[in-house]
This record gives structure tokens, sequence and C-alpha cells, in this order.
């Protein structure tokens, strides 16, 4: 058992609350804690929260990120992400830059999707044409169609430029 303490690297479980075990209060871990019993009460983690099938937590959850099959009532922040899986049941509000909600799952309430700034690097500003293609930092597909094609380095931007005149 020490051998698994002294070598807990990130996705190790360092708690379980099983069926049938229900626990009120505040709960603190480090890396991962899973949840198929009851609690209620304030989670605080930079960690991942999992709560498996049969799992309900009720009340304020703070975790890096969130995975529910269960049942999840409350208020909900997750700095990384939020997976709401086929059989997982949440009502209340959430807030996470990255937010999944699988088919055949329920989710009510309200949800708050803002970029998270750690989470998320800044994107560099090519939106609305004020750099040109071949100056882009960014390789999205998806943002490069905005940039400003330089006629000086692509050809056929040079060719449309030229017989605009």
């Amino acid at each position: 058992m020490s051998k698994i303490l002294k070598n807990n690297s990130p996705g190790d479980l360092n708690g379980f609350l099983d069926a049938g075990c229900e626990v009120r209060g505040d709960l603190r871990f480090e890396t991962t804690f899973r949840v198929h019993g009851r609690f209620s009460g304030t989670v605080e983690s930079e960690g991942e929260l999992i709560v498996g099938e049969g799992g309900v937590v009720e009340g304020v959850v703070k975790v890096g990120q969130l995975s529910v099959s269960g049942r999840l009532e409350g208020q909900v922040e997750a700095s990384k992400r939020i997976e709401i899986g086929a059989n997982g049941h949440v009502e209340g509000e959430i807030s996470s830059p990255v937010l999944v909600i699988a088919s055949g799952a329920f989710f009510q309430g309200q949800c708050n999707m803002a970029p998270a700034e750690k989470a998320r690097p800044a994107r560099p500003a090519i939106v609305g044409g004020d750099k040109p293609a071949s100056e882009a930092e960014d390789s999205d597909p998806a943002l490069q169609r905005f940039a400003v094609p330089d006629p000086s380095t692509d050809s056929a931007a040079a060719d449309r430029a030229a017989g605009s005149k």
C-alpha cells in the first residue's frame, strides 16, 4: 500500500465512496475521486471527480474535471471539462470551458462556458483580416479562411490583385 501512496501520478484514484455509503461534509482530494454512493456538501480539487452510475452528489463542486454517469445536483465549476454520460443526470448551475453531453444524458439548469484563462492559450488576432495569411501564427483552418491573403507570397492573390487594377 505504501508503494501506491509514494507513486501517485495523475489519474491515480485518491478515494472511493461505494454504493450503500453516505457522507456529508467537505471533500478535498489531489487526483481522482470516485462516488458510487451518496455525498452531500462541498467538493474542492484540481483533480477529477467521477460520479459513477448510482452515485449521487449534492452541493457545491469546484474541480478540474467532472464526469457524471450518476446524479449531480447543485453548483458546479470545472476549470477544464465537464462530461455528462448517457446515464448522467445533472441539475443546477454549471461553469466550464468544455462541456460534453452524451446522447441520452439529462441536463437542466444554467451553463456558463466562458473560457478559463489558464485552460486556453491566447489566439492571435487574425479574424477581421488584420494580418496577412502568411503571418498568421495559428494553423487552425477554420480561422485561416478569415486571414487576408498576402499578394507578395500568395501567387493566386497576386493574380487576383493584378486583374482588379
